[in-house]
């Protein structure tokens, strides 16, 4: 071999290992980075880092978690052991909120969980009611593999 091909084989092997290196990047940068999060005392699951969470505390016993950069709203009410007029109110409008999810949408199973798929506004959504605690939680997400880790997540 003259010198002529050694330093196109150089060469060729310098772009190739540039294009690895900026292919490996791409994908570190596309890939979601989640953390823990308590919805309540007693539930937990994994959600993706945002910079565009807003917390709103709807009542004493609800509260809704809306993260605009993934897609995701996450709406917890809890019971405890209260009996009052509020959380009567509070638990009707759960029930309401839960049914209307469910209107024109589909029931799949996802991550081992029967989740609701509406076609119409993209929207994947998951309930949550254990019976060990007073949590009644719904997760509505538009990307259904963000959908599957976050539910394959949930402590109770």
């Amino acid at each position: 071999m003259d010198r002529k091909d050694i330093i196109i084989i150089i060469l060729s092997l310098i772009i190739i290992a540039l294009l690895a290196i900026g292919a490996y990047n791409q994908a570190r940068e596309d890939q979601i980075i989640y953390h823990t999060v308590n919805i309540t005392d007693t539930f937990s699951l994994d959600v993706p880092i945002s910079d565009n969470v807003t917390k709103t505390q709807v009542s004493p016993h609800m509260h809704i978690v809306n993260d605009s950069q993934n897609g995701i709203e996450i709406t917890s009410f809890n019971m405890g052991n209260e009996s009052t007029f509020d959380l009567i109110e509070d638990g009707s409008q759960y029930i309401y909120t839960q049914e209307s999810y469910k209107l024109g949408a589909e029931q799949i199973t996802l991550s081992n969980h029967t989740v609701w798929y509406n076609r119409k506004d993209k929207n994947y959504i998951a309930f949550f009611s254990p019976e060990n605690t007073n949590d009644n939680v719904i997760i509505v997400c538009k990307d259904n593999e963000t959908m599957a880790r976050m539910i394959s997540t949930v402590r109770y």
